[in-house]
């Protein structure tokens, strides 16, 4: 699971922390939605998990967030490598080579894993998220969807338990959108812990639980059963402007 334990930071030279004071435990197996005005943390909240933050951006750190009992005071990004994959709103931020079935042996190689093992972690993750037909096409030539599949099963080929995801809808329309929600439902219910920030309703009513943040502060949590009605109301023009006010 992933504990957040009275955790306040900021970015280097900025005038207001990103996060204060933040405590919130998520269970393993759970759909977390994170969602919340520009500016109050969500992004950041992701990157402290894998350790993005502070160990890449820098800044000032205070308390600590776990996962799975790894604190990121004493762990890398390269270290929480097993253990969670993260998927940004731009899949060109992450994808570096030519040819899928290389982009996903990529991540693997890195961490020097046998080749007999990345191979056979390859065909699983194809055959599971349903890409096995663009295995052998270039990545330059997919659409903005599959590319973006592309990108979830890269951050998934190493089995991780946690899969953190920044906006993974905001640029794809309708159709393309749908296949990354199927995809992201076959995760969760395989048994991949999910952390998602959107503003997307068809992500959010996934959810089973949501936390919503305004100015770096968690200002409600949310249970399974009443997820669509605050997403509902939180997506309204009014509870934007009060959220924001």
């Amino acid at each position: 699971m992933i504990e957040f334990e009275r955790v306040s930071y900021s970015y280097p030279g900025a005038g207001r922390p990103a996060l204060r004071d933040l405590s919130l435990a998520i269970g393993e197996g759970e759909f977390v939605l994170v969602c919340g005005p520009s500016g109050a943390g969500k992004s950041t909240l992701l990157r402290l998990i894998n350790g993005l933050v502070p160990h890449f951006h820098g800044g000032a750190l205070a308390g600590d967030v776990r996962a799975w009992g790894r604190s990121i005071r004493s762990h890398q990004p390269r270290d929480m490598a097993d253990l969670v994959g993260f998927v940004f709103q731009d899949p060109e931020a992450q994808l570096v080579v030519d040819i899928v079935e290389d982009e996903l042996a990529f991540a693997m190689e890195n961490l020097g894993l046998p080749p007999r093992l990345m191979r056979r972690r390859v065909e699983e993750v194809l055959d599971q998220l349903g890409i096995a037909h663009l295995r052998h096409r270039q990545i330059a030539q997919l659409s903005g969807g599959e590319r973006q599949r592309v990108a979830i099963a890269r951050a998934t080929v190493m089995a991780p338990k946690l899969l953190l995801a920044d906006e993974p809808t905001g640029n794809l329309d309708t159709g393309s959108g749908g296949q990354v929600l199927a995809m992201l439902d076959e995760l969760n219910h395989s048994g991949l812990t999910l952390v998602v920030v959107t503003h997307d309703p068809n992500v959010a009513r996934r959810a089973r639980r949501v936390v919503v943040l305004v100015d770096g502060r968690v200002a409600l949590r949310v249970p399974g059963e009443r997820v669509e009605e605050a997403v509902a109301a939180l997506l309204t023009p009014a509870a934007s402007a009060e959220a924001h006010g």
